[in-house]
């Protein structure tokens, strides 16, 4: 009998070489998936004259969750073994540079080892793909909060609790949005089977 693997979702910034990709360690235990509307109050007249309401506009489509980073002791990236700059550093400079990466990985590696900086400059704020089971949505990271919680021996971050917020790209020329958007519509009319007349 094989055993069934759990999928994991991620958060990935693909503007950048190489694409910064956080696969969640521990997938999140809920996510909050918001979104406001605006209505003004204004008088109709198709039934007299009564105060109805106005659909003036919609507000932003946040999502937020919470992670949890766990490194060993030791150190979990093989390209970086020394406990100082190990554990979880990798992960949690990942996850920092959502919120402004302003140079490519390699441009700024590049640098770092004395060759020419040929990195693009990137317009702020970058754009951030959201993968969770269904839920694939181009965003941007408005907000990143790390709470280190462990440290090993030479006081490098071993285990983390990471609160992250999105705000949904919904713009209509936003391929990932459209998609979502029909399956959203779709998901709505499968459910009118559930609709009982009386």
């Amino acid at each position: 009998m094989t055993e069934r693997q759990v999928l994991r979702g991620f958060i990935a910034n693909i503007d950048v070489l190489p694409p910064l990709i956080v696969t969640f360690q521990f997938n999140p235990e809920s996510i909050s998936d918001n979104k406001t509307v605006t209505y003004e109050d204004r008088n109709g007249n198709l039934c007299g004259n009564w105060p109805g309401k106005v659909y003036t506009g919609g507000g932003h489509r946040t999502i937020s969750f919470d992670i949890k980073l766990h490194g060993l002791e030791e150190g979990t990236n093989a390209l970086n073994p020394t406990a100082l700059d190990n554990g979880i550093s990798t992960e949690l400079a990942k996850l920092r540079s959502f919120m402004y990466p302003m140079d490519d990985a390699w441009g700024t590696l590049s640098g770092l080892l004395g060759g020419e900086e040929d990195g693009r400059r990137l317009a702020s704020p970058p754009d951030c793909i959201f993968g969770f089971g269904t839920k694939i949505l181009q965003c941007i990271v408005t907000e990143v909060t790390i709470s280190e919680t462990q440290f090993n021996s030479l006081l490098a971050p071993v285990r983390a609790d990471v609160g992250i917020t999105l705000i949904v790209n919904e713009n209509s020329d936003n391929a990932l949005y459209e998609l979502d958007k029909q399956h959203r519509n779709l998901l709505a009319l499968l459910g009118l089977q559930n609709v009982r007349v009386f």
